[in-house]
């Protein structure tokens, strides 16, 4: 595609790193380790590749926070452009900010915004937020990923909605299952996704019948999954936080409900949007029973506006890169 050569460097897997990776034509390096050794181990082979490999560019994603400060102190020192992948690590709704934690965080949180050449955010507040410590921003939302159902995953209900889920702090699973004894759908299967064992032994004791667990599910089990439920539900109580989950069931052409956040509703119009309570949770369901076909043909039109709007993102991107390098892309 170019004659730039590019590295993007990531302590997590996540799947829009490695889409972007790949679309910005980066050589993907995942260094993923855990226990006592994570931290030394992985700044040695972040270092290694920095300054062994012949780049222009590197990426880098945060989370980690580690990682982006270890690559803004190697920029300093270097000649290479920096681009920090930040699509959460704010810490919005920090309840405890004068713990030691809290305080390395803002300072770190400071430092990164400021010696990287480019912050990637995925929406216009964050933007904000970057731009108003003297950093420099760009937003470009997660591409939609690219899946391909290789075979049917059995759902036993008449109406299956899949409810992604990583059980995280920020997940309203409580009100999901309070909705999902409640309400009176015949034949109404939910099921959800990631490692339930992360959930609290009280909230497992009356899992309504209705619920089904899927475990942690391999990359294809997954993908066949999303296309094999009729709805997709993501949730979050979160502020300014774009959700995976949701560029999954657009990619998927499944609708959509959500949390009723603005950043959602900007992105994704068309879907449903709800508070994170049990009322309003039964409430897009019936909605989203009703009138399937409409908010079927809303996704796959999102669909299509999404991916042009990415596309025209991208190039903008691109159009940066070649002025940071004063080089032919």
């Amino acid at each position: 595609m170019n004659n730039i050569n590019r590295v993007w460097i990531s302590w997590e897997t996540q799947r829009r790193s490695i889409e972007l990776a790949k679309n910005l034509n980066c050589k993907f390096y995942l260094f993923k380790r855990s226990g006592i050794l994570r931290y030394p181990l992985n700044i040695i082979n972040t270092l290694k590749v920095m300054c062994n490999v012949s780049t222009n560019i590197i990426f880098v994603q945060n989370p980690s926070m580690i990682l982006a400060t270890v690559a803004c102190m190697y920029k300093i020192i270097s000649k290479k452009k920096l681009i920090v992948d930040r699509h959460s690590t704010f810490f919005l709704d920090d309840t405890k900010k004068y713990s030691i934690r809290s305080i390395i965080f803002r300072m770190l949180h400071k430092f990164t915004i400021k010696y990287a050449d480019l912050t990637i955010v995925t929406n216009k507040y964050l933007a904000n937020i970057v731009e108003k410590m003297d950093g420099k921003a760009f937003v470009l939302p997660d591409k939609l990923p690219e899946m391909k159902q290789t075979k049917n995953y059995y759902v036993d209900g008449e109406f299956n909605i899949l409810l992604i889920s990583s059980f995280g702090e920020d997940e309203p699973i409580e009100e999901v299952f309070k909705a999902m004894e409640k309400i009176s759908v015949k034949n109404l299967k939910l099921y959800i996704s990631g490692d339930y064992r992360k959930l609290p032994e009280a909230l497992m004791i009356n899992v309504p019948p209705s619920v089904v667990f899927t475990g942690y599910l391999e990359e294809e089990d997954y993908v066949n999954l999303l296309y094999s439920v009729d709805a997709i539900m993501v949730l979050t109580t979160a502020d300014y936080c774009m959700l995976c989950g949701c560029y999954e069931s657009v990619s998927a052409c499944k609708p959509i409900i959500t949390s009723n956040k603005s950043v959602l509703q900007e992105y994704f119009g068309g879907s449903i949007f709800v508070d994170n309570n049990s009322e309003d949770i039964i409430n897009g369901i019936y909605v989203l029973k009703d009138n399937y076909e409409c908010y079927k043909q809303n996704v796959i039109k999102l669909r299509l506006i999404l991916e042009d709007q990415w596309r025209c993102k991208y190039e903008e991107l691109e159009r940066m890169l070649k002025a940071f390098c004063k080089a032919k892309i």
